[in-house]
């Protein structure tokens, strides 16, 4: 059975997250099961955007820093690295709004741009992935408990998606607009970048319309921490309030055989009731996008989920021009959305730094809803 380790932790002092991480850890062995003296170490947070930690969308850099410090003490050598949505070359910017700059000056870490590719073929579709990914000897997965306008859940399963470099993620996305379709890209990801440890920062993490600023803070209270990513994804998104299969990709990880997405087979370990999160605002998207195959273009036709801008908000910063896998998003004084090319990814509203746009559901979506 797949053991998920569960630690309660209300705080970011670094006191606290050590302790509760080499608590969280233990159940899995501690962190010298997965580092050796001499390896290389890359810590994979999810870097999404250059926002502070405040928002909740990157991973917190006292979570990081506390991982390095305990890779460092089993002898490791500490890489941090992740893809950025949006195109290349933001990395420094990201690396200082986030926290990562300050890690690496307190630990030594090596702070890693995802810039050279390896080129993986898997069920027909080509990935670039980030050379670092390949080159350290472990992979540890440090992802960030947050709801998803698209996928409904972002956590250890898709924050691997941060492997496949800048503006490559808007190519997937152009190639695999349907939810199952870029669920399917998310478990090949998995497939190929097989992390040896997962731990989630859940200390305050995100609801509603997720995973950028437009989605909530909230704090959790929690660390998790699993060898399976799969089954990590599976407690969270439980505790949630998510129906089993209702977060596709962990359904096709488990029928894939790359994780369990059982929960009733997945043992849990530490403090269980910290996973009592009580009523959470999940994406106003979910049921359109879980509805049924057999509904068809007809329902897609009729109900439409859009982007929409908020002009107070929005100061014309064409991030999400740049994010557009469609190519749907034109910048004037104010971005233009040709809602006709538009594939519904939300690229746009992950990276737009305002939260000046959200999902419109049309008036007939409205009335199904309710």
């Amino acid at each position: 059975m797949s053991l998920v380790s569960v630690a309660a932790c209300d705080t970011y002092t670094l006191e606290q997250v050590r302790q509760r991480i080499t608590a969280v850890l233990a159940p899995l062995g501690g962190i010298a099961r997965f580092v050796r003296p001499g390896m290389r170490v890359l810590l994979k947070p999810n870097l999404l955007a250059a926002t502070g930690p405040e928002h909740a969308v990157t991973t917190h850099p006292t979570v990081v820093q506390a991982v390095a410090e305990l890779v460092q003490q089993a002898g490791g050598v500490v890489w941090i690295g992740d893809s950025p949505a949006g195109p290349s070359g933001q990395y420094r910017h990201v690396w200082h709004k986030s926290g990562m700059t300050d890690v690496a000056a307190h630990t030594g870490a090596t702070l890693v741009p995802f810039d050279g590719v390896i080129w993986k073929r898997l069920n027909g579709r080509d990935y670039l992935l980030a050379r670092p990914v390949f080159d350290a000897d472990v992979v540890i997965n440090l992802p960030k408990l947050k709801t998803h306008t698209l996928v409904l859940y972002t956590g250890a399963v898709k924050n691997l998606f941060g492997a496949i470099p800048g503006t490559r993620k808007r190519e997937l996305h152009l190639h695999a607009p349907g939810v199952r379709e870029f669920s399917q890209v998310l478990v090949d990801t998995l497939a190929l970048v097989r992390p040896a440890l997962t731990l989630m920062d859940g200390i305050l993490g995100q609801e509603g319309n997720g995973p950028g600023v437009g989605g909530t803070p909230r704090r959790y209270g929690c660390l998790l921490a699993a060898t399976d990513p799969v089954a990590l994804d599976t407690v969270a998104s439980r505790a949630l309030g998510y129906r089993p299969g209702e977060v596709l990709h962990l359904a096709l990880a488990g029928d894939r055989g790359l994780g369990c997405s059982e929960f009733d087979a997945i043992t849990l370990e530490g403090d269980r009731d910290v996973l009592d999160f009580g009523q959470v605002a999940l994406p106003r998207t979910r049921w359109y996008f879980n509805a049924p195959s057999w509904t068809g273009n007809l329902v897609s036709r009729m109900v439409r989920v859009r982007p929409r801008l908020n002009e107070g908000l929005c100061v014309s910063c064409g991030r999400c021009v740049e994010a557009c896998p469609a190519g749907a998003i034109t910048l004037g004084q104010r971005p233009d959305f040709a809602l006709a090319r538009c594939i519904r990814c939300f690229c746009c509203a992950e990276v737009c730094p305002q939260g000046a746009i959200t999902p419109h559901r049309n008036l007939f979506a409205r009335l199904l809803e309710l």
